[in-house]
């Protein structure tokens, strides 16, 4: 997976605070749809990033009921205020960026991306 986009850290977030949730659950409470016509198409949409999120390793899905409960890979996914602590590579990160934010910390095939979750939380809100 290239791209992590400001969705696919959403779902993420989402899944690491409510683990063992559908896709459902996720289009519910990120895009709070008005109709179950507007909840079907976010639910659909929603299942491709899914789809790609599980195949890179970030999450695993098992079956209930037919139906699938997903919850984020820790060795992959991890999160921390202001990157206290994390160390990469005998470095300890900053960024004057991130300073006093809570970030997400993902581990990919090609390196690692940080992304401030206030910064993201607060770009759902005003959209």
């Amino acid at each position: 997976m290239s791209l992590l986009d400001d969705l696919d850290i959403a779902v993420l977030a989402f899944v690491a605070d409510h683990p063992d949730s559908t896709v459902t659950d996720c289009a519910k409470t990120i895009f709070r749809p008005e109709n179950t016509e507007e909840l079907q198409k976010k639910d659909s949409l929603l299942r491709h990033r899914f789809k790609a999120l599980t195949s890179a390793g970030f999450l695993v899905h098992t079956s209930v009921s037919g139906r699938k409960i997903y919850r984020v890979v820790d060795e992959k996914v991890t999160f921390g205020p202001e990157l206290r602590g994390i160390n990469i590579g005998g470095k300890k990160l900053s960024h004057p960026k991130l300073q006093k934010d809570y970030c997400i910390i993902l581990f990919t095939d090609d390196g690692v991306v940080v992304r401030s979750l206030d910064k993201l939380e607060k770009h759902w809100r005003d959209s």
